[in-house]
């Protein structure tokens, strides 16, 4: 008994000094496949998955900038900055895992729910895996509240564009300026997609694979505009691309369709039920439900933005008080 407890001690604990840093040659140059294709360029391709999902929410800055002044501004410089900011933070950490990883077998074969907690326990410890864990969920929750606060948003814009069922509730504000329907609707599905997690890691990896996806044909609709119609937006903010306009929204439009072909396509080889990339399912029903929607009933009630005559994002916030007084006196 004393001797099994002892085996258990020393299976929580990693003596710091047994713990290797990888060369700068492995961390550049060292390849691992482990996901069946022998296609070494398909395989790498694969891993732009994980980059383009760290995108996701680099948009909000413009999605709440109705509530800031200076937004023309603001918005685009808080966008640009959120990026560059996410790469060099995000090129930091991954560095500081790849010269830190022990044994890549033992994090393909964990026994431990998130992966990563098994690289951090091999070059860390116990105690300090649980610290870098907490900081994760930390951070985790905190990219959370971001999307609910931009998601929330988008549903008081589309309500109020008539856009929405159920406007009257969705273009509430209570006392705090805060579209409350729109936020407590984003904080129900995002648990329940992470209920998925739990039920089914089929399911979870799908929804993920569509969320980068999705995102991604969001970015494409105005890219698409500027592509093939590039006279229809004919004001121009503070910030332009000028000359190198066209250019730019070519390449992002080619890029964006490549990604969201390879999104599509299985990640595991051989295909089997388990490893099947569902995200094409989710996709195409999300694609079906918003078509059915539109020409069951949005194409009868969605007459587009209302523009209110201070213009810009100040006519917005004053079109937002206004009805917000509405709403209050017919509550």
């Amino acid at each position: 008994m004393a001797s099994t407890d002892q085996e258990k001690n020393q299976s929580t604990n990693v003596p710091l000094e047994h713990v290797e840093k990888n060369t700068a040659m492995f961390v550049f140059t060292d390849y691992e496949n482990f996901t069946g294709w022998q296609s070494r360029g398909f395989v790498v391709l694969l891993g732009f998955l994980q980059a383009v999902y760290t995108l996701e929410g680099c948009e909000t800055a413009a999605q709440v900038a109705e509530e800031a002044q200076r937004a023309e501004i603001l918005a685009p410089a808080a966008v640009v900055s959120s990026i560059i900011g996410s790469w060099f933070i995000g090129l930091i950490y991954m560095l500081s895992l790849l010269f830190s990883v022990q044994s890549i077998e033992s994090v393909q074969s964990t026994s431990y729910a998130i992966a990563i907690a098994q690289l951090y326990f091999d070059a860390v410890g116990r105690r300090l895996t649980l610290m870098c864990l907490t900081i994760i969920g930390l951070a985790q929750f905190m990219a959370a509240a971001t999307a609910f606060t931009a998601s929330s948003r988008l549903f008081y814009a589309l309500a109020r564009d008539n856009a929405f069922p159920m406007k009257t509730q969705f273009m509430y504000l209570n006392r705090f300026q805060a579209p409350v329907a729109g936020v407590w609707l984003s904080v129900l599905v995002g648990c329940a997609i992470s209920c998925a997690y739990i039920g089914s890691i089929i399911a979870f990896n799908a929804i993920l694979s569509s969320a980068a996806i999705a995102v991604m044909l969001g970015y494409l609709q105005p890219i698409i505009i500027r592509v093939f119609w590039p006279s229809a937006m004919k004001e121009r903010g503070p910030f332009s691309l000028g000359k190198w306009s066209r250019v730019i929204n070519g390449l992002s439009f080619a890029f964006i369709v490549f990604i969201c072909v390879l999104f599509v396509l299985p990640t595991a080889h051989p295909v089997n039920q388990t490893d099947m990339n569902y995200s094409i399912v989710s996709i195409g029903s999300i694609l079906l439900l918003v078509s059915l929607t539109w020409f069951f009933w949005g194409r009868h009630t969605f007459v587009g933005p209302v523009h209110t005559k201070s213009g810009g994002a100040t006519g917005r916030l004053t079109q937002m008080g206004s009805q917000q007084e509405t709403l209050s006196v017919s509550a």
